[in-house]
């Protein structure tokens, strides 16, 4: 198989997993009955968590392929694992808005979240190695990572501590955390 090709091969997986992740939490949203309509809107609000987060990552994740001419097993390997924590979204989520005066599901949510910014950070540092050096602002893409990263785990770790106090707002601000780095 040429290295185009595994490249594509990626790509592709990578964004029917990120498509499937989506469509699930879409699945989870339930149809409102006997004017139910206090859980549809807090279904609407957890699918928009789940999918502004995913969405986020899709974004960082197209970026960096779109840099990236060859793969190797290493980015493949990174790529699964991020993957797989991305794919944990809609669960956390819906366990966090299921239990939203609870510590410890806003406390794993931002675990899942560190977890996740973990994955693609490696990934990123896998595959921005591959990205050919005759690039003079891959230098400078890698120390805006660094510096972006340090304020996502700060601000999680923020609302982590948050959420021994008020866990009931603290997903409400997790929202907030990936669209500021969108």
């Amino acid at each position: 198989m040429n290295l185009a090709n595994a490249k594509t091969r990626i790509e592709l997986f990578s964004d029917a997993v990120i498509a499937i992740v989506i469509t699930i939490a879409a699945l989870e949203i339930p149809i409102p009955h006997n004017g139910n309509y206090h859980q549809f809107v807090g279904s609407l609000f957890t699918f928009a968590i789940s999918f502004f987060i995913v969405a986020s990552y899709w974004s960082d994740h197209r970026n960096l392929f779109e840099k990236i001419e060859k793969i190797n097993e290493r980015v493949v390997f990174k790529n699964s694992c991020f993957l797989f924590s991305l794919v944990l979204i809609p669960v956390f989520t819906k366990w966090s808005m299921e239990a939203a005066d609870k510590k410890i599901p806003a406390l794993a949510f931002g675990l899942l979240l560190m977890i996740i910014n973990g994955m693609f950070s490696s990934l990123f540092l896998t595959g921005s190695s591959l990205i050919e050096q005759n690039d003079g602002r891959i230098g400078e893409l890698k120390k805006l990572y660094v510096r972006r990263d340090l304020v996502y785990y700060f601000s999680i770790c923020l609302l982590m501590i948050t959420a021994f106090f008020v866990p009931q707002i603290t997903l409400f601000f997790f929202i907030g955390v990936p669209l500021a780095m969108f």
